[in-house]
């Protein structure tokens, strides 16, 4: 009877526990967790909601197509003396009957680090970067998780053709289903693929030019949706100084030559469903009008 009082107290303090901390979260509504829209200055999203000065936030926030599910890489607690090492996970928040849940571990990856959310166009499908065990980042492929119904299918492997012996780095799906990523990262051997979706399946990659691989070593790199223009985040290859790019394509299928920004930016983006704003990492999340890409297009391709 005494463990049975004890347990059931245990369950009390657990529940308000549970409800203390919801408390403490806003009530959240609207597109963008009803944050106010940025200008072309970038400016912390979701402060002390998604970009919290304990954690360190690893990846862009990312959206489904309906603005209804954000998706986001975190390291809760990476920034005080409670810090575990290798605990990047995958949070989430939801928008249910008018309102945005609190922020929670994706239930789909339980206890496993992952990496670069990325959203297929139609939000059907979230891919992500997958490791086999907690912290060894050599050991990263490429998985899908596909939605069912309210909820999420287990993670997948993308495809045979793409992840392969060695480590695969998701970059950016675009509007048809066409998959960009590097292969062998982090090394003097770093390439660039995409491969095509067709037919419900992914075609043998095809290994990308120049236009995408450069001296510089490319840390994150964004094809737009229409595969028209390209941001890059690179630095040189002794990783000093990250430059923020942006190139778009020709006529003739070839780039642009890379056009500075006129700010920093860490990398891991996202473009919002709308293609309104860019959210990117730098110590937190941050988001910005994209604004500039129109402006800063040269006048032979407007």
């Amino acid at each position: 009877m005494k463990k049975k009082i004890i347990i059931c107290a245990l369950l009390l303090f657990a529940a308000i526990s549970v409800i203390s901390q919801e408390k403490k979260l806003p009530q959240l509504t609207g597109p963008y967790l009803g944050q106010k829209p940025p200008g072309e200055t970038p400016e912390l999203f979701a402060p002390g909601i998604i970009s919290v000065d304990e954690n360190f936030e690893h990846s862009a926030a990312v959206f489904s197509s309906d603005c209804q599910e954000v998706f986001w890489c975190t390291n809760v607690d990476a920034n005080t003396e409670k810090r575990v090492a290798g605990n990047l996970r995958l949070y989430t928040m939801k928008m249910v009957e008018g309102q945005w849940t609190a922020p929670r571990p994706a239930p789909f990856v339980k206890n496993i680090y992952v990496e670069r959310p990325f959203f297929s166009p139609d939000g059907s499908r979230l891919y992500i970067e997958y490791g086999s065990d907690t912290t060894r980042e050599s050991d990263f492929d490429i998985y899908v998780v596909e939605r069912r119904g309210d909820g999420w299918s287990d993670p997948m492997p993308v495809s045979p053709l793409i992840n392969s012996p060695a480590m695969e780095r998701l970059h950016c799906v675009t509007a048809d289903g066409s998959l960009y990523f590097s292969r062998d990262p982090f090394t003097q051997n770093e390439e660039m693929f995409v491969s095509r979706f067709v037919n419900g399946a992914f075609t043998k990659p095809e290994k990308l030019g120049r236009g995408y691989n450069s001296d510089d070593y490319e840390a994150a790199i964004l094809v737009a949706p229409d595969e028209e223009f390209m941001l890059i985040s690179h630095t040189d290859t002794q990783h000093r100084g990250v430059k923020f790019s942006i190139s778009y394509k020709k006529e003739d299928g070839s780039w642009t030559d890379r056009i500075e920004t006129p700010f920093y930016c860490g990398g891991f983006f996202a473009l919002s469903p709308d293609g309104k704003y860019l959210f990117f990492m730098n110590e937190g999340i941050w988001w910005v009008s994209t604004s500039f890409i129109d402006e800063l297009k040269p006048k032979s391709l407007k």
